[in-house]
């Protein structure tokens, strides 16, 4: 995949009808609104469990999904390597227990039934909600740890250009506005890395730093959209698609780089349409999904007899029909849903396919300082070579506003998974007698402050059954199985706060935050500790703004993650610490951007999963030009 002409002429196209003022700081509040946590729009503080939603500085702080979940989200990533595949941790769940959305419909391959974060970069996005704890009763299946729902740009025209080490280059532009009942945007990234930085071998005399090879990332993400509005009818469709190439590794014989590599394709069409009459909305929602996964090992094969190269494809096609109306002091909304995802694959006998039914009602009703949020939920699963499956999901969240500064959050909720493809039928590996997971969850929460200043704090309880785990068979691959029974108990701490200062003459703004987890999940089987759950994460950021400066700092912590079931083996802590610095200055018609982003400022040398190493320290310089 050759990017050097695109990466040199995009940021130029983008950017020459660009034109702006400089900014001024401005004043922040905290009041965000979210949609993940109800069917209808409610302010983050007045939902009825958590919601951490990221935008703004947030979003221009990270390259991708991974990263800014990574640095800000009260969540853990699992990182195969800066160019592998990165997964979500919710309250000790795994990867395809967190629900991830895209404009509000599910964005989950068929397949592997969980989706590589790193295919995402925030450059496309406008916000990120992250609702914590399971919430089936309004999304059924894979909604058993939490919800990830990414809100796509919708206007602005900006081009950003960015280079770094080991080969890292990147560019994206966003382009969008509106013309009476049009709008539309289009927004895309593409960017490669070598990802040849150096890693001190622990295995050898002296511990020599050796180059890694065969750790390449390329990838080309774009997102377009078209909406159309007239009176009280408005709808639109979108266009998604993201190819990236990588490599899992290698090594150098006679000459020639050989190891194994990834290539994923992805392309989803989406659409909606909804019309208000009086006190009733209707609306529809659909997608089409088609996904390519190819593995090879070696690449290239040479001669081997025993090489591997395979595909798998899949395709997803989604539909909801809902219907939401006001009576007196509630809300309701009342859904159908139907979903099917086909895959085939050479490790498949023959083209395999899910069928998914499901009926839901949802609302939100008002009792004085008391909001109630019922839901309930029932999925019928027809899985492939398998029985069908009926997955109920009550759920009850409450929250009650006490004074202008404190509200109280609870709820409780049933939640259950279906088993993947991959589950069942990876060879070799698959599973195919695996049960449905289950589970009961209840948390609790408060929010204390408003405006400039917010606590929130939130203990939890989850008692799963059947969960699904990957664990080594001693026979050189690894194979999911259930485990029985799970509990997990934590409690999740953020606290945000801003305030204008004068500095000299100028207005300057201080941004910060602080977000930490602490997590007991345990395998009551095998009384030990879930693998690769962090007992406790730790993460904090702050910011000033003045004039055209911009200066931050953040910190992630990770405790200790154990690698076997029977809780031995931890990877250790680590402690990872980055800063940023950015200048702006308005040139003609347009804002220009000089950027400046340091990672792993103290050279940690520290692993997310093992065996595995994180880049050390390292920079990267970023250029953006912007219209407002």
């Amino acid at each position: 995949m050759r990017l050097r002409a695109l990466l040199l002429l995009a940021p130029l196209a983008l950017a020459a009808r660009a034109q702006t003022d400089a900014p001024a700081p401005a004043d922040s509040t905290f009041e965000e609104v979210t949609v993940t946590a109800a069917r209808e729009a409610v302010a983050t503080r007045e939902a009825p469990a958590r919601v951490t939603v990221l935008d703004g500085e947030a979003l221009r702080a990270a390259p991708d999904l991974a990263g800014l979940l990574q640095a800000r989200a009260p969540a853990h990533v699992r990182r195969y390597g800066p160019s592998g595949l990165a997964s979500l941790s919710i309250r000790g769940a795994g990867a395809s227990q967190a629900l991830v959305l895209l404009d509000g419909q599910a964005l989950t391959d068929p397949a592997l039934g969980q989706i590589d974060l790193t295919l995402l970069p925030t450059a496309l996005l406008e916000s990120v909600e992250v609702l914590s704890g399971p919430s089936s009763g309004l999304y059924g299946s894979s909604a058993l740890g939490g919800v990830v729902h990414l809100r796509p740009a919708a206007d602005g025209l900006r081009a950003t250009t960015e280079v770094g080490a080991w080969g890292e280059r990147r560019v994206s532009g966003v382009a969008g506005g509106r013309s009476g009942a049009l709008s539309a945007v289009a927004a895309v990234e593409a960017g490669q890395a070598d990802g040849d930085y150096g890693v001190a071998d622990l295995g050898r005399v002296g511990q020599p730093v050796v180059a890694r090879e065969g750790w390449d990332r390329q990838s080309v993400t774009a997102y377009s959209a078209l909406r159309v509005e007239r009176g009280r009818t408005r709808g639109g469709v979108a266009l998604w698609a993201a190819d990236a190439e990588r490599g899992l590794g290698g090594s150098t014989v006679d000459g020639v780089l050989v190891g194994a590599r990834q290539w994923d394709r992805h392309l989803r069409l989406s659409g909606n349409a909804e019309h208000s009459a009086r006190a009733l909305r209707l609306e529809a929602t659909g997608h089409v999904q088609q996904a390519e996964l190819r593995y090879a090992s070696p690449f290239p094969a040479g001669d081997r007899a025993d090489a591997i190269d395979e595909t798998g494809r899949t395709t997803t096609a989604a539909l909801a029909l809902r219907a939401t109306t006001d009576r007196g002091a509630g809300t309701w909304t009342a859904e159908a849903t139907g979903a099917l995802g086909r895959a085939t694959h050479p490790s498949l006998a023959e083209a395999a396919e899910d069928r998914v039914l499901g009926v839901g009602l949802a609302g939100r009703h008002t009792l004085g300082a008391v909001a109630l949020f019922p839901a309930l939920r029932a999925d019928l699963h027809t899985p492939a070579g398998g029985d069908t499956r009926l997955g109920l999901a009550p759920q009850l969240g409450a929250n009650a506003r006490l004074s202008p500064l404190v509200s109280l959050k609870a709820s409780v909720a049933r939640a259950f998974r279906m088993p993947t493809l991959n589950d069942r039928f990876w060879a070799p590996g698959g599973n195919p007698d695996l049960r449905p997971e289950t589970a009961w969850s209840a948390d609790l929460g408060a929010v204390v402050g408003s405006g400039r200043a917010r606590v929130e704090a939130t203990a939890f309880a989850t008692t799963a059954r059947d969960q699904i785990v990957w664990a080594p068979t001693g026979l050189g691959f690894w194979a999911p199985e259930n485990v029985v029974r799970t509990r997990t108990l934590g409690a999740e701490v953020s606290a945000r706060a801003a305030r204008l200062v004068r500095l000299g003459r100028a207005a300057a703004l201080l941004d910060g935050g602080a977000v930490g987890t602490v997590t007991d999940a345990r395998d009551l089987d095998a009384d030990a500790p879930v693998r690769y759950v962090p007992r406790w994460t730790a993460k904090a950021w702050g910011g000033l703004r003045v004039g055209g400066l911009d200066l931050g700092v953040d910190a992630q912590a990770v405790g200790a993650r154990p690698t076997t079931r029977g809780g031995t083996q931890p990877l250790p802590a680590h402690l990872v610490v980055g800063a940023r610095a950015a200048v702006a200055r308005a040139l003609g018609p347009a804002e220009v951007t000089l950027g400046l982003d340091l990672d792993n400022l103290l050279d940690a040398r520290y692993e997310v999963v093992r065996s595995y190493v994180m880049p050390p320290r390292h920079a990267r310089l970023r250029l953006t030009v912007r219209a407002r």
